[in-house]
């Protein structure tokens, strides 16, 4: 089951624990080819592009894993 509500930008989602597990998978598997891109990319703008979207990353599995705890 999936549920969500939006307030002031902040998304509220309900999943159920195998949706929870896939999510963490994912995020866990995305977390580590960015890190990867990270370091094989050479032009600093992008570089910065990716590490922001690591910390997003890291910032999002984060919070799914102590909503498990």
């Amino acid at each position: 089951m999936v549920t969500s509500s939006k307030t002031n930008g902040t998304i509220h989602l309900t999943l159920d624990e195998a949706e929870s597990t896939e999510l963490l998978r994912l995020l866990e598997y995305t977390l580590g080819e960015t890190r990867v891109e990270v370091h094989r990319t050479h032009t600093p703008q992008f570089r910065a592009g990716v590490q922001h979207e690591e910390g997003i990353l890291k910032s999002i599995l984060d919070k799914l894993q102590n909503a498990r705890s």
